[in-house]
């Protein structure tokens, strides 16, 4: 195979592009929208714009993620209202607002996710999962670990393998990456799948999952070319 070439670095997002935070709410790339999911759909909160009591401008609800997605760069071209107050002065007067006012006007918190209903110790690990898989490449990180959730299979672990030889092709020349790939699955297959039918006397070998504080194995294999 060709040399492996540096890997590129990751593009930076676009003002209308949408960057997770966390279950069911979003931010655009330049800061200026919030898109919060609730009970009614999906809402699109400008943090720069007001509506005419002086609060956040809030569009919504949506029904769908896209269609969020298509309205956001329409929503950037609306203007406060006459009546409207610039923000320097509605923050002075946040403590004069009437009661209630706000909760008249802004969505309802999205309603609890998967992840907020696990015991506290077992939600921490998945949330501290979710980060190292994105820092793994995972676009949908949080997926894998609720898949991976007292699956049978070792459901994580297999697909961390299968990321970085993905990784490992896309960085060859183009013409060399279906040859590499074609490698790549002989060589799973033969970790894999061909330790366990061996014949004695040769020793066998099995690819297993190992917890992050899980003993590891007295004995490694390290295969060399």
């Amino acid at each position: 195979m060709a040399a492996a070439r540096q890997k590129k670095e990751k593009t930076p997002p676009g003002p209308d592009d949408l960057v997770r935070e966390s279950a069911g709410r979003y931010r655009t790339g330049d800061g200026r929208f919030e898109i919060q999911k609730s009970d009614q759909g999906w809402f699109l909160i400008d943090s720069e714009e007001a509506n005419e009591f002086g609060q956040q401008l809030i569009h919504g609800p949506l029904a769908t993620l896209d269609a969020i997605k298509a309205a956001i760069p329409g929503s950037r071209e609306i203007k406060p209202l006459l009546r409207v107050r610039p923000k320097t002065e509605r923050k002075k007067a946040s403590s004069a607002t009437k009661p209630g006012t706000a909760a008249a006007t802004a969505p309802p918190p999205p309603p609890p996710s998967w992840i907020d209903k696990l015991p506290d110790k077992e939600a921490r690990q998945a949330r501290q999962l979710i980060v190292a898989l994105g820092k793994e490449g995972f676009d949908d990180a949080e997926l894998v670990v609720r898949r991976g959730r007292g699956a049978a299979t070792p459901v994580i672990a297999t697909q961390v393998v299968e990321q970085r030889l993905r990784a490992l092709v896309s960085q060859q020349p183009e013409e060399d990456r279906e040859r590499a790939l074609k490698l790549v699955r002989q060589a799973a297959k033969i970790l894999a799948e061909d330790g366990t039918s061996n014949e004695a006397p040769t020793p066998r070998w099995a690819l297993i999952e190992i917890q992050s504080d899980d003993p590891a194995p007295a004995v490694k294999m390290r295969p060399r070319p």
